[in-house]
């Protein structure tokens, strides 16, 4: 055998190797919406958004109820509250149904930056289903609420709200799912506690509710005489977003794959 058969591969330099942290958002996103299942349940939301913002300017139609941006765009709160959640458990658990972890790793400085590119990307395709609603909403709102100028009074609040709750939304569940770090699993503890545990805490523990229930931001970001305090949204927000974000960032840290 000769020398240079026996000579090792030139090293090259771990720089010119690393992804950029754009691509790598570029790489998430693609992940989240390239197979055929991801696709499906993008349909089926836009579908359900559709349905919902025709089917409450109908029947406000019917009702001689006016029909404006706002009832329209700010009716389907619980769309929000479950479709967000499973934007943010798809983008966090995307690797699973994809097996990339193994392709990536060793091309990064560490882990943290395809860490924060999951999040990132499933924010920016929350936003931008958030972003189909309102166009949706100003259209049917154009469309059915006559010639007046009154069917698109505060939309920019709307807006605004809209964009922040579909926001912590999406981060609720981000957070769980990287502490989960299993798709289904994660999808059923969004569901379970959004629509049965906050209602348990408020029933259990009523003076306590706005420590511990998930939608405490949500409150706070609303107003009003009965907002919670910024004691309690720190409370929730930790409990709930911060923690498990931890958790999970710990996780991808220290597993081998």
């Amino acid at each position: 055998m000769s020398q240079s058969t026996l000579r090792s591969a030139p090293v090259r330099d771990g720089k010119s190797r690393q992804v950029g942290f754009t691509r790598l958002v570029a790489v998430e996103i693609r992940k989240l919406v390239d197979t055929r299942s991801s696709l499906a349940i993008f349909a089926v939301l836009a579908v359900i958004a559709v349905a919902l913002v025709v089917g409450l300017a109908v029947f406000s139609t019917g009702q001689g109820t006016p029909v404006t941006f706002t009832s329209l765009a700010g009716s389907i709160g619980l769309f929000t509250s479950l479709a967000m959640p499973l934007i943010g458990i798809l983008g966090m658990t995307s690797d699973t149904a994809h097996r990339t972890t193994l392709v990536y790793y060793p091309l990064l400085r560490g882990r943290v930056g395809q860490f924060w590119a999951k999040v990132l990307a499933a924010a920016l395709l929350a936003v931008a289903l958030q972003l189909f609603v309102f166009v949706l909403s100003a259209v049917v709102a154009a469309a059915l609420g006559g010639s007046g100028t009154g069917q698109f009074e505060g939309a920019g609040q709307e807006l605004w709200d809209g964009l922040a709750a579909c926001l912590l939304s999406t981060m609720f569940g981000v957070a769980l799912a990287a502490a989960i770090r299993r798709t289904a699993l994660a999808i059923i503890t969004v569901i379970l506690v959004s629509l049965v545990g906050n209602g348990l805490i408020l029933t259990l523990l009523p003076d306590a509710s706005g420590y511990l229930s998930t939608i405490t931001a949500l409150g706070a970001l609303m107003g009003g005489p009965g907002a919670p305090t910024a004691l309690e949204v720190v409370s929730s927000l930790t409990l709930w977003y911060l923690l498990p974000l931890g958790i999970g960032w710990w996780i991808t840290e220290k597993s081998e794959a």
